[in-house]
């Protein structure tokens, strides 16, 4: 005797409805990851210019550090006003530092009357304060230069992810 086989022929691929479901989950993924990846980008991003106006703030402010200690005498110091400040170092050059109207902070070899050149950028305040030798008390910016004993330097950067003050007080090494 001879079987019949009844096999059912079904036939290869997917259906509609998995074709669509497929789709959909993968539209799900993809968003979902585009989301993680983006905020990953916008954290990089953001870190970098935390990073870059850090390093500006911390590397300006210890560049006028640096030179505001070798002041040659307190006469050589010019004090009269909050955002810049003028001086000769032991070596005999006249240097100034100031905040421009663009928020940089600029530096002159030559004095108050030489060029200008940018230090760092982003600088919303600069303000420079002298004390006497408590360190309490404030000489005023029209006052004698002779009676400064400490000098604080405080340096604000902002941008837009960043609001950073920097603040320093040292004693120059009057000779």
């Amino acid at each position: 005797m001879i079987r019949r086989c009844s096999i059912a022929f079904r036939p290869a691929g997917f259906t509609l409805i998995e074709v669509v479901m497929t789709l959909i989950v993968m539209g799900v993924l993809a968003t979902i990851g585009a989301s993680v990846m983006s905020r990953g980008f916008l954290s990089y991003f953001v870190g970098r210019e935390i990073a870059q106006d850090d390093a500006q703030g911390r590397l300006a402010l210890e560049r006028m550090a640096r030179e505001l200690r070798n002041v040659r005498s307190t006469a050589d110091l010019t004090i009269g006003v909050q955002d810049q400040i003028s001086f000769t170092d032991v070596d005999g050059n006249p240097i100034a530092y100031r905040r421009n109207a663009s928020s940089q902070l600029e530096r002159s070899q030559n004095g108050v009357a030489g060029t200008y050149l940018p230090l760092a950028d982003n600088v919303s305040a600069l303000t420079i304060s002298y004390l006497h030798t408590d360190g309490f008390i404030a000489e005023p910016y029209t006052g004698s230069a002779t009676l400064v004993y400490y000098i604080t330097v405080e340096l604000t950067v902002k941008t837009s992810n960043v609001n950073a003050t920097y603040r320093s007080t040292f004693k120059p090494a009057v000779f």
